[in-house]
C-alpha cells in the first residue's frame, strides 16, 4: 500500500522500493501507510522510487515515514 500524489489519494499495492544507489529493497507499508524495507537487517536508505505492477515511478518519504508514489508520469 502506499499514496499516488493526486488530490485524493488512492491505495495502491507494491511489493519492492528503491534507494538514491539503485538498489532494490522489498518493502511494506503498515495500516498508517509507514513505509518498512523487509528485510532482517536495520538499514536505513534514501527512497527515491517505487515498483508498482511492474512499473517504476517516482517516490518520496515523508517526515512521518509514509511513502508517497508519484502517479502522474
Amino acid at each position: 500500500m502506499g499514496f499516488w500524489t493526486r488530490d485524493e489519494p488512492e491505495a495502491v499495492v507494491f511489493d519492492e522500493v528503491i534507494d538514491t544507489d539503485g538498489q532494490i529493497w522489498p518493502a511494506f507499508t503498515d495500516d498508517a501507510g509507514v513505509l518498512w524495507i523487509d528485510v532482517e537487517e536495520d538499514v536505513e536508505v534514501t527512497i527515491d522510487r517505487a515498483i508498482v505492477d511492474g512499473q517504476i515511478r517516482g517516490a518520496e518519504v515523508d517526515d512521518h515515514g509514509r511513502i508517497w508514489i508519484d502517479y502522474a508520469d
